[in-house]
């Protein structure tokens, strides 16, 4: 009750300056308690010992702005942190948590100042079966440029041989079906640029529709080249699992006591649990799993910042999900409100939302 005391006291000085300048520090105010785990972007602690990371220096922002006294308590995983906020030891969690039913058990949560959600980290398929090559061919615009590349060659093709049966019968005369062929044979080897010379244009507006189709014929050999490239290349380097539907029947891994853990358990799934998020995807890249579910950003920041070059995060998410900082359930409403109020104040500022950028590599 003296600890709740002191807090309170200190929430009424920090509200009656909060228009003008900040209060004054209040020695009599107990530390706040603050448990801290390593879960990038959200925390992460250098080789010195230093912390940083949004939901940290979110926190700390905030606590500047409180004139709020605190002490960071390290612990060696989320287990630990929540183990010990469950059992009173502390009096906030400045990482991004996912307010779960669980822990709405032993712990409240400030207002949301990100949004993410459990996605799904899968492996890429670098051994593509001629199947898969087809379906990403067919499914592609391929097909209907290739059409398209067609009707212009027998386009061309027809209109040559109409134009040249009559003043060129060596190269296209003779019956309607002979003219037909050796068009055909004509406009294929112009536009493959092979030009055997066997069939040429005499008359000028053949031989200027035949500098046409050699112009024209040689750009569409380049966009087909280029277009099939790209989807061979595609095809390649396509996910294994390119939805989150297919999860169902994967063999799924998460990190214990994850928010994910308990989304992909009510949706049906049976992940294995790892110590840390890093230990599920190391199993992912060694092929011993088929995804691993995690936060989105927490995800995304780790695939970026480590060499896992055969993974990558799916862009829809299992649930979205909102990231909030967890607090003690006795901790005073008064002094939550505080809390609020200011992470609403800094997570909105241009100059927070530059830093949250650059740490997490992307837009709100």
């Amino acid at each position: 009750m003296a600890r709740s005391a002191a807090l309170l006291l200190l929430l009424v000085t920090t509200l009656a300056h909060a228009a003008g300048d900040p209060p004054a520090p209040m020695p009599q105010a107990p530390e706040m308690r603050v448990g801290v785990f390593e879960l990038p972007p959200y925390a992460m602690r250098s080789g010195s010992g230093d912390w940083s990371g949004v939901a940290v220096t979110l926190f700390r922002e905030v606590a500047e702005r409180m004139q709020l006294r605190h002490r960071l308590v390290p612990f060696a995983s989320m287990a630990e942190a929540l183990q010990a906020m469950e059992q009173g030891q502390l009096d906030l969690i400045a990482v991004g948590l996912d307010p779960t039913p669980d822990r709405e058990r032993f712990m409240n949560f400030t207002h949301a100042f990100e949004q993410s959600g459990t996605g799904a980290a899968v492996r890429m398929d670098r051994r593509p079966s001629f199947v898969g090559l087809w379906g990403q061919v067919v499914r592609s615009h391929l097909p209907l440029l290739l059409g398209m590349t067609l009707a212009i060659m027998l386009a061309m093709a027809a209109a040559v041989g109409l134009v040249e049966r009559r003043r060129n019968p060596a190269s296209f005369g003779g019956n309607a079906i002979r003219t037909v062929g050796e068009s055909v044979w004509w406009s294929v080897t112009t536009m493959t640029t092979v030009g055997y010379g066997d069939r040429v244009p005499v008359t000028p507006l053949g031989r200027f529709l035949g500098g046409a189709w050699m112009l024209i014929g040689f750009a569409l050999m380049t966009i087909l080249g280029g277009v099939i490239a790209s989807e061979l290349t595609v095809a390649r380097f396509h996910p294994a699992i390119r939805s989150i539907s297919q999860l169902q029947g994967a063999r799924c891994a998460a990190a214990m006591d994850s928010a994910a853990m308990e989304n992909a358990t009510s949706e049906g799934l049976a992940p294995r649990a790892y110590p840390a998020l890093n230990d599920a995807l190391q199993a992912l890249n060694l092929g011993q799993v088929d995804a691993v579910l995690g936060d989105l950003n927490a995800l995304r920041w780790t695939l970026r910042e480590h060499v896992f070059s055969d993974l990558a995060v799916l862009p829809q998410p299992l649930v979205v999900e909102f990231v909030c900082l967890g607090l003690r359930t006795d901790l005073p409403d008064p002094i939550r409100d505080a809390l609020n109020y200011w992470i609403l104040q800094v997570s909105e500022s241009a100059r927070w939302q530059a830093y949250r950028r650059s740490v997490t590599g992307d837009t709100p």
